[in-house]
């Protein structure tokens, strides 16, 4: 899956005016979904001039990776004043490029109190590989070594685990020595995981059109009422409803909703708790989490909505009904 990103970076790597106005963009599509409070996140590095998933050797002096944060800050800088939402920033790390590890961990120290659009934390995206300790030890110990820097510096820690990977290995690495207080899908853990994660207070985001895309949730038959997040809502693990990355899985964070309820047969209970997990786990501080509560409380309806009692639409809004929902 990671491959389709490079259909389009060469579009807009290294064009720093071109990602201010994308950045400016994604807080106006926030906004057309009422979606108040954003951590987007990306790779600096890969949308550098000179960035690539291919590992070079000495590639790093090739990349500046600042200039990107600086201008995608600029952007969301914009796109707040103009729609009104706020969004943070959480840089990647990229799994086969450990020698940009340790620099996501400086830009993200440099930027983490450089309010408003912050960097509040980081992550390892792009595969899982460097959990293998055994058979990948120099992405093993980079990635490692960056995560225990991030932490020994009050950087928040989030983490792909558990989407490509079998067993509870990689999502154990990620929390246990990883540092990870949030992993990102979690799809294939044991229930033993689930309660791992549960009694260590681990939040979860699950993004149900990508689980699905890139083959992280694993079915014989597709049945969205056996997808692993209603397990996972239904054992109070905590767990968040999102949108992976809205433009490749054609998707939007209001659509995973409408999957949510429609076809996982959440209650709008159940969603509501779901978005105030999100909330307790966000890397902001207590005023801000309070300020959310209160809004979600006031806005989300108490009773199912309506539109959601139809059948007739797909994962993606570009199937809208298109295709009935057992074909889909």
């Amino acid at each position: 899956m990671i491959k389709a990103f490079e259909i389009f970076l060469p579009l807009v790597r290294g064009n720093l005016p071109l990602l201010e106005d994308l950045a400016v963009d994604f807080c106006k599509r926030q906004a057309q979904q009422h979606v108040v409070y954003t951590e987007m996140r990306y790779s600096p590095h890969l949308l550098a001039t000179g960035g690539s998933l291919e590992y070079k050797e000495n590639a790093t002096a090739m990349v500046n990776a600042d200039v990107v944060v600086d201008a995608i800050t600029r952007g969301l800088r914009r796109g707040q004043e103009l729609y009104h939402v706020t969004v943070n920033q959480i840089l990647c790390c990229i799994t086969w490029r450990p020698d940009w590890a340790n620099d996501v961990v400086r830009l993200a120290q440099e930027r983490q109190k450089d309010t408003p659009c912050a960097v509040v934390g980081v992550d390892i995206a792009a595969g899982e590989a460097h959990f293998d300790k055994a058979n990948n030890p120099h992405l093993y110990h980079a990635h490692f070594q960056a995560m225990k820097k991030a932490k020994s510096l009050g950087i928040p820690i989030t983490l792909h685990a558990g989407e490509v990977s079998v067993g509870d290995l990689c999502v154990k690495t990620a929390i246990d020595d990883f540092g990870a207080c949030r992993i990102g899908h979690g799809y294939r853990m044991s229930h033993t995981m689930m309660q791992h994660c549960k009694e260590r207070k681990i939040h979860v985001e699950v993004c149900p059109t990508s689980s699905v895309e890139t083959g992280g949730w694993k079915y014989n038959v597709k049945n969205w009422k056996e997808h692993p997040a209603i397990r996972m809502v239904r054992e109070h693990v905590s767990v968040s409803l999102n949108s992976d990355d809205p433009s490749v899985f054609d998707t939007s964070l209001t659509w995973q909703w409408r999957i949510a309820l429609g076809k996982m047969g959440l209650t709008i209970e159940e969603c509501k708790r779901s978005t105030r997990d999100a909330i307790d786990a966000a890397f902001i501080s207590g005023s801000e989490k309070k300020r959310l509560h209160g809004l979600v409380e006031d806005h989300v309806p108490h009773q199912r909505p309506w539109l959601i009692e139809t059948h007739s639409f797909c994962d993606r809004v570009s199937g809208v009904n298109q295709v009935k929902m057992e074909e889909c």
